[in-house]
């Protein structure tokens, strides 16, 4: 690990994102699996205000060269305190609810109630997945969603993502390394990467996704994730723009 870590710096002493991940793998060294702990938390703790935490995981993953065990310490560790934070954001939600009114709170509680094995699941792809999930943490937060429950969805489902990220930071690394591009400019490129999936899978109806695989299983499910993915790419309304040009051009 150390010279992975010693090659990145000799190679990217002047990159103006160097002082920042060195302060991240600072934290690291000092405090160790805590330090992921902590960078995972403050990512996930404030409400709507999340910060890219897992493209700074995946960055530091690239910079140390990690071993498997490494990557397995990192991704349970990372998790518990990614899903700690997004507690604090459940929590604001629960505190949130003594504002509404009485018939809102039944309302949401009862839904609860009625749809929890869905909801479970959506919590975990919400978690598993870089997607917005405050949208759907604080309003279960209101309806008293059992928190072990949230809790467990939400830490599996941040272990997953973590140790994907952590596994892509690796890989990329590599081919990074292999076409010599500077260790800022491979960020760089990492957080438009990042921002562009972000943007794909955060169109996709993971509500829908949810209940489907509650409902219908899982062959069910990725043809609904398939359906969702290409309406996401805007693939589905070109097809329907081709198909109507064509069915006009038949008529006349």
């Amino acid at each position: 690990m150390r010279e992975a870590e010693r090659r990145w710096e000799r190679r990217n002493m002047t990159d103006p994102l160097t002082a920042i991940l060195l302060q991240a793998s600072n934290l690291i060294d000092k405090y160790g699996a805590l330090g992921v702990f902590l960078i995972s938390f403050l990512g996930n703790a404030i409400p709507y205000l999340s910060m890219p935490y897992l493209a700074l995981i995946a960055a530091l993953a690239m910079k140390k060269g990690l071993t498997l065990w490494d990557m397995v310490v990192w991704s349970v560790v990372g998790g518990l305190g990614a899903a700690i934070g997004k507690v604090i954001v459940y929590l604001t939600g629960l505190g949130t609810s003594e504002l509404l009114p009485e018939k809102v709170k039944t309302n949401l509680e009862i839904f609860s109630r009625i749809a929890q094995r869905g909801i479970f699941i959506a919590i975990f792809l919400f978690a598993a997945l870089p997607l917005p999930d405050d949208v759907l943490y604080i309003p279960l937060g209101i309806a008293r969603y059992p928190l072990l429950k949230f809790f467990i969805a939400v830490w599996i489902g941040k272990v997953i993502i973590t140790f994907l990220s952590i596994v892509f930071g690796q890989t990329y690394s590599a081919v990074m390394q292999e076409y010599n591009i500077s260790f800022s400019r491979s960020v760089i490129i990492l957080i438009v990467i990042t921002a562009v999936l972000t943007v794909i899978i955060g169109r996709m109806d993971w509500i829908r996704i949810g209940l489907a695989l509650s409902e219908r299983g899982a062959g069910y499910a990725l043809v609904v994730a398939g359906d969702e993915f290409l309406k996401a790419l805007g693939i589905k309304k070109l097809i329907e723009i081709i198909k109507g040009s064509s069915s006009s051009s038949k008529s006349q």
